[in-house]
């Protein structure tokens, strides 16, 4: 029981305290149910539309988000008890952000960095949403019934999840509702853009349903109840639920405890065998690396003998398992070329592969390499967000076969060197240092519960750490990693007492007589939830725009008229118009043999709009080899009948050279045919 809630203060953030007019409890209400259809992302595609996945996920994810973040600032204005607590690792994120934001301003395509690609869907935006999720996450959901209602719903998607995904492997065809086929068979997908992608989501799922059935078997301490609280009406009222929400669940015995036990086996069991579907590597190395985090905090911490020999004998069972995949691929080992067919799991086929490993390997030693060289390059503020294949590509070099230049660094250490330079490495090394502090702060929890799902959700987080330095950021990603820091967040605030007095005499402040400092705080309030639901405005519209310009590839791609869909899309939303504009130089410069020999009109006109959108192109991402090179593309066909054009077509094959020096840009493949308006 909390002694604040006995005394009849005002119960302070994480505590559980509950809404007290009708209004405050309705936009409360809003903000949980925005926060719970983000849990939803996952799932979600758009159909009819070029890039399904990533940009479903962005829209639907940023605009829960945006509205969830307005309607929270309407509410700290009502009441500024629901502002989130102080907190070192939100703190960080905020730094982080800035940090990006700074590398973004100096770095090759401010507007790259800022919106990213329609096939990324990355970029500051959506790591500002992002955050804003951790933030409201700690500010409106306080409680830890709250907490476990939320976790479970999580856990419910993530079932679902596992669901699909095993469905896919059996009917990989199938596209209920728009679901792209998978692409990658027999590894699955899902309904994430890459198995990689699904694989990270469903390791960090498997882990919290483990804490969860951890914690079932876990005694319940009990709390020693306290007189009944002095002073108004409301604020017994206020004491009496927090004593109800901090009252532990009734003993083992009481009720049953098998339907939850067995649907987080059932959670657990499910996303194991969806990610051995996924064939992911990482994703195998990230669920290892959290078991055994999660092992060795209970050989550690455990506030038991028992837990504490089980916590070594995990540890113990990952050594041996670890020991027998050596094993095999050891045996595997011989004569140079592929070893035949051993499993007929794609996981483990791949993961005792010594030829498997050693391309995978190679080809992320060389990406490394090129972005390590980068960071040498611009070592202060990098190359921005986003840019990172602009920066790899002066570097990677590949002796004796063609280059491939990736648009990421499949490590998020390097990456974030490469693109934020010492300042958002420095950001990205505190917070996670900041995680890991927290996390071995709440292993010592006295509550062997409390502590099950405090470890558990570390080693989700260790988890996805070590799988990010082979991989990077996606919305499942996201989604996990900013739900377990709130989670974080929120126990380190129940935890702290002083934080609690602190927010417990802000929240008697507004009774008291309205002074100068008072009125300028409510003035300030307003100013930012007035900005706050303009943001949240300005996401919504940019999210329907997104929607819109995207199905416009999808119809020039599917039904036409190609080029006036092209145009629609570039005009629906600008900021991401170089994506619809390669596509369009790549098919000019496929077509332009028979444009220019039996419409020679349409040819002319294609020939100036599209000198005009090259000029666009250029000035939004100067240093983009992808753009040079498909102009570079599309001027040699032009100059083959008609030599106006040539000394265009040289400079930007010297341009792309001089960008990428390791990738011809004649050897790309090209687009579509035209079809004339």
């Amino acid at each position: 029981m909390n002694e604040r809630a006995v005394a009849g203060a005002p119960a302070a953030p994480g505590d559980g305290a509950p809404a007290s007019s009708l209004p405050e409890r309705a936009l409360l209400v809003a903000v949980h149910a925005c926060l719970a259809l983000v849990l939803l992302t996952p799932l979600v595609w758009a159909p009819d539309t070029f890039h399904p996945l990533t940009v479903g996920k962005a829209a639907w994810s940023r605009s829960a988000i945006a509205v969830a973040f307005a309607l929270w600032a309407v509410l700290v204005l009502m009441q500024r008890r629901w502002r989130p607590p102080p907190s070192a690792i939100l703190a960080a994120l905020a730094l982080g952000l800035a940090a990006a934001a700074l590398s973004a301003a100096f770095g090759a395509s401010p507007q790259r960095s800022l919106w990213s690609t329609y096939t990324r869907m990355e970029g500051l935006v959506d790591a500002a949403h992002w955050a804003a999720f951790a933030l409201v996450l700690t500010a409106a959901l306080r409680d830890e019934r709250g907490w476990d209602r939320l976790l479970n719903a999580h856990l419910g998607v993530g079932l679902a999840v596992s669901a699909v995904a095993i469905l896919r492997f059996h009917a990989p065809d199938a596209g209920p509702f728009g679901l792209p086929p998978e692409g990658r068979y027999p590894r699955i997908s899902a309904t994430a853009a890459n198995p990689t992608f699904l694989g990270a989501y469903l390791q960090a799922t498997a882990l919290l349903a483990a804490g969860f059935l951890v914690r079932s078997f876990c005694p319940a301490t009990a709390r020693a109840e306290s007189a009944p609280a002095a002073g108004s009406r409301a604020e017994r009222r206020r004491a009496r639920d927090a004593r109800r929400r901090s009252r532990p669940p009734s003993p083992a015995g009481a009720h049953p405890q098998w339907p939850a036990r067995l649907f987080r086996l059932a959670v657990l069991g499910s996303s194991v065998f969806a990610l051995t579907l996924t064939g992911s590597m990482g994703a195998l190395a990230g669920l290892g690396a959290g078991a055994g985090a999660a092992a060795a905090l209970y050989a550690r911490f455990g506030r038991s003998r028992r837990a504490r020999r089980l916590g070594l004998a995990g540890l113990a069972a990952l050594g041996a398992g670890a020991a027998l995949l050596a094993l095999g691929l050891a045996l595997r080992a011989g004569p140079a070329g592929a070893p035949p067919p051993a499993f007929d799991s794609i996981l483990l086929e791949r993961i005792t592969s010594p030829e498997r490993i050693g391309n995978t390997l190679g080809g992320r030693l060389r990406n490394w390499e090129a972005g390590l060289a980068a960071f040498a390059e611009r070592p202060l503020l990098g190359w921005g967000p986003g840019n990172y294949f602009v920066a790899s590509g002066r570097h990677r070099d590949a002796p004796g076969k063609r280059a491939r230049i990736n648009d990421h660094a499949h490590n998020m250490t390097v990456e974030t060197a490469a693109t934020g330079g010492f300042a958002g490495l420095a950001a990205y090394v505190l917070l996670w240092g900041l995680t890991a502090a927290a996390v071995l702060r709440r292993a010592r929890a006295a509550d062997p519960r409390s502590q099950a799902l405090a470890i558990f959700a570390g080693a989700a987080l260790a988890g996805w750490f070590v799988q990010s330095q082979t991989l990077f950021y996606a919305p499942e990603s996201w989604l996990q990693h900013m739900l377990l820091l709130a989670f974080l967040v929120r126990l380190d605030a129940r935890a702290d007492g002083h934080r609690g007095k602190v927010r417990a005499m802000l929240a008697r402040a507004p009774e008291a007589p309205r002074c100068a400092g008072a009125r300028a705080g409510i003035a300030v309030r307003a100013a930012f939830a007035a900005a706050a639901l303009a943001l949240a405005g300005a996401s919504l519209a940019a999210s329907a725009a997104i929607l819109t310009a995207n199905a416009a590839i999808w119809r020039a791609e599917t039904e036409g008229p190609f080029l006036e869909e092209m145009e629609r899309s570039m005009r629906a939303f600008l900021p991401l118009a170089n994506g619809p504009r390669v596509i369009v130089f790549n098919n000019v410069a496929a077509n332009w043999p028979t444009l220019s020999a039996h419409h020679p009109e349409l040819a002319r006109r294609l020939a100036g709009w599209t000198a005009e959108e090259a000029e666009a192109a250029l000035a939004a991402e100067p240093e983009s080899w992808v753009i040079h090179h498909a102009l570079a593309r599309m001027y040699r066909a032009m100059a083959a009948t008609d030599p106006e054009h040539a000394p265009a077509a040289e400079r930007h094959v010297a341009r792309s050279l001089a960008l990428a020096p390791h990738l011809d840009p004649m050897e790309a493949p090209l687009g579509r045919p035209v079809r004339p308006r």
